[in-house]
């Protein structure tokens, strides 16, 4: 369960960064509210690797089931894409960086995130002969 609610709390930071993203305008000033954003990564960057611990330990414990191998999957994804958020929000703030970047990091990182949800949906029942 606290898996779960791990993964929930990822996916609602992802979405706050996304509304960030798409609300802010290329001129503005970088400001506090990018500060916080960034910080709000770093914690989910945490957050994830807790929970990434705690998938290979049952990996490990309990063995390979389609569930825990979607969830490291997942996990996995989302901690390169936080990795990458966090990296281009501390170019913009240190001025080293463009927004434009950080915004086709995150556009161009949704498609993989399509990609991994269609290897779950598709491959995964022939991997796993359906279990």
């Amino acid at each position: 369960n606290y898996l779960i609610a791990f993964d929930a709390m990822l996916i609602l930071v992802l979405a706050l960064v996304l509304y960030t993203l798409s609300s802010r305008k290329e001129e503005e000033k970088i400001g506090l509210f990018d500060t916080i954003s960034l910080a709000l990564i770093a914690s989910a960057m945490i957050i994830d690797a807790i929970a990434l611990v705690q998938i290979l330990s049952r990996l490990f414990a309990m063995g390979i089931t389609p569930n825990k191998m979607a969830a490291l999957g997942e996990n996995v994804l989302v901690m390169i894409n936080l990795g990458g958020l966090a990296y281009f929000y501390i170019n913009l703030i240190l001025k080293k960086g463009r927004f434009e970047a950080l915004e086709k990091f995150q556009t161009d990182y949704l498609v993989i995130y399509a990609g991994w949800l269609a290897i779950v949906a598709f491959l995964f029942p022939l991997f796993f002969v359906f279990q």
